[in-house]
């Protein structure tokens, strides 16, 4: 009996070190879209990436590292005034009535934002 209660045991810590360690990860490694830079009604957002590569890595790092960056013009003068360079963001290009959006071909590209939905990190 004393062992069954040991093994029981011993898989209850098992099973809640697993899900409390992974817990904490996940929510370290989540990734999203962050605002990086804000110039001339611009925000550069750089995709899928973390809230501490968001913080500490370069422009120039991020473009070495392949990561998708964007420049979004922000039409809205009060809303590109409030947004923050670090701050999670979800952006829907603006488009025409056939639902297309226009990309300008420049290095990073240049999209009008239609929506820019502020997330919570």
């Amino acid at each position: 009996m004393k062992i069954l209660k040991k093994l029981v045991l011993g898989v209850a810590l098992t099973l809640a070190v697993c899900v409390f360690s992974g817990c904490s990860a996940s929510s370290e490694a989540e990734k999203g879209n962050y605002i990086i830079a804000k110039e001339e009604q611009r925000i550069l957002v750089a995709k899928q990436i973390s809230k501490k590569d968001a913080e500490s890595k370069t422009f120039a790092t991020l473009k070495k590292s392949n990561i998708e960056l964007v420049y979004y013009i922000v039409e809205d003068s009060q809303l590109y005034n409030e947004l923050r360079v670090g701050e999670k963001v979800n952006v829907t290009p603006k488009t025409n009535d056939k639902g297309e959006y226009i990309v300008m071909q420049s290095d990073p590209p240049q999209i009008v934002a239609g929506e820019i939905e502020r997330q919570k990190d």
